[in-house]
This record gives C-alpha cells, structure tokens and sequence, in this order.
C-alpha cells in the first residue's frame, strides 16, 4: 500500500511528460486526433494528500484561464471537495464569474455522493443547469474504498435531483454492470468511456462487448466518448484512440455490431448536445 507520499512521488517523477503549462500541447494533441473540444477536468485532492504550492482558489484559477486561452476548443470544469471550508462560496465564484461549465468530484478521496454537505453542489448545479462528473470504479490506496467509487452511491442523489445532470466516468471501470442497472432505473445519468484504451487494445473483444452493453442497455444517446489526456498518451495516442472507435463497424465482431450512425453519436452528437444543454455554451 502507497501513502500519499509515495503517491505524489510517483505523480512528480512522471510529470515532466506531461507539462502543458498553456494547453498548446493539448491543443496539437486534439488537432491530429480530428478532436474539436474537450474538457479541463480539475480535481481536488487536497483533503487527502495535503496542500500544494497552491491554494485551490489558485489552482481553479488556473485552470480556467488555461481554458479561456483556447475558446471554443476548451471548456472547463472546477474542482471542488465539499467539505472545504468555503466550499460553496468557491463554487460560486468559479461558474459565475471564471466560467466553469461543470463541476468534477471525487468521492474517493474520503467523502460519499449523498453525504448531506455535497447537496448545495447539486442544488446550485441543477439551478444553473450545469452537469456534475462524479470518478466511478475502483482506486488503490490511499485512495477510501469504503464504496465512495461505486455507482450505487449515485441513486439517492439521482432520486433527490431529478433535473440534475449526472455523468459517471469511466463506464465505473469494473463496476460497469452496476452503472448500467443504475442507468435503467434513472434517466438523468449519462456516462463516458474515457480511459478505456487498455482494454481496446489488450483485450479487443472484451471492449466491444461491454461497449455494445451500453449502447444496448443503457442508451447510445446516453454514452460519450473521451480520452483522459495526456495521462493515456503513454498507451496509445488520442488518434489512435480515435481511429479505434471510428473502425468499430468495420472491426468489431459481428455480435457486436456498430453502425457508422452510432459511432457518430458516441464521438460527437452526444457530447456536443449535453454541452448545447449547458447556458452559455
């Protein structure tokens, strides 16, 4: 078992690849993937790992200044834990005056979905028709595994948030049955396969049928896709990534058979609606 210590060695040791410190790295990556948007997705880990050289107002900031340097290639969403002090306060300040579209939380880092001091996120969200990105699928540690990654901890929030717009990434990585049983019974929750690469590559078959689970079971106007850049740059690049999910009704099993149509949908006709759906956009 790591301690965060060790965690943020390891994080510091593999950096320098990923130093983008204007997003132009980001931007050339999206131009030879044919990728027209994406979203900077800014988490808070603070609570868990201990403060960095930056407060997380700062860190915010940043982020959305990043964003704001490529407009109409960027949106962003902030990142918040809600049990900071001030913590609403920031929210407001980071969609009402930086621009956040969205707001990205991680329960693993020690807090539950439905924990009564995340409720005003949903409350302000739902009023001003902004999605939440919840992490879903299992973590190492130090990351809590006391359930804050799983699917299940979404019902009572979907329940009490009817107009609330909730995305689960990852498909919840090895809890994607639960995120699809929880996808029958709520329609207010879409989803991702970011960061999904390993399994494309390694395990081919595995990947197309899960995929097609979802398309199936959960709604194909309900998944999207993502790439989780630059982190799985080290695997594969985003246009290879692409290209994958481009050849899916020419590569894929007969079993599991894509059309061009859903393809399209998934890389771009869902994402570009739920973003359409955010005001301002």
């Amino acid at each position: 078992m790591l301690t965060p210590e060790q965690v943020l060695a390891e994080e510091r040791a593999v950096l320098p690849a990923y130093w983008d410190p204007d997003g132009m790295g980001h931007i050339r990556r999206m131009d030879e993937a044919g990728i027209e948007k994406a979203v900077l997705q800014h988490m808070d880990m603070e609570l868990l790992f201990g403060a960095g050289d930056m407060t997380i107002e700062q860190q915010n900031k940043y982020v959305s200044e990043v964003a704001k340097k490529h407009p109409g290639r960027l949106i962003w969403f902030c990142g918040i834990d809600p049990r900071r002090e001030g913590a609403v306060e920031l929210l407001e300040t980071c969609v009402t005056q930086w621009g956040a579209k969205g707001i990205k939380l991680y329960p693993a880092t020690g807090f539950l979905p439905a924990d009564r001091e995340v409720y005003p996120f949903y409350e302000r969200a739902a009023v001003w028709k902004i999605p939440v990105l919840f992490h879903m699928g299992r973590q190492a540690a130090p990351f809590k595994n006391e359930g804050n990654f799983h699917p299940s901890t979404l019902l009572r929030v979907l329940v009490d948030f009817p107009h609330l717009t909730v995305i689960v990434a990852h498909l919840g990585f090895s809890f994607w049955r639960d995120l699809i049983a929880l996808g029958k019974v709520r329609e207010n929750v879409v989803c991702d396969f970011v960061a999904w690469q390993q399994t494309a590559t390694e395990n081919y078959g595995q990947f197309c049928y899960i995929l097609r689970k979802f398309l199936d079971e959960f709604g194909t106007e309900r998944v999207m896709f993502g790439t989780d850049a630059p982190s799985t740059e080290t695997m594969i690049s985003s246009k290879e990534w692409v290209d994958i999910i481009k050849a899916l009704p020419h590569d894929a099993a007969k079993e599991y058979r894509f059309t061009e149509e859903e393809v399209a949908t998934l890389l771009d006709g869902n994402a570009r609606r739920l973003l359409a759906s955010i005001p301002g956009r």
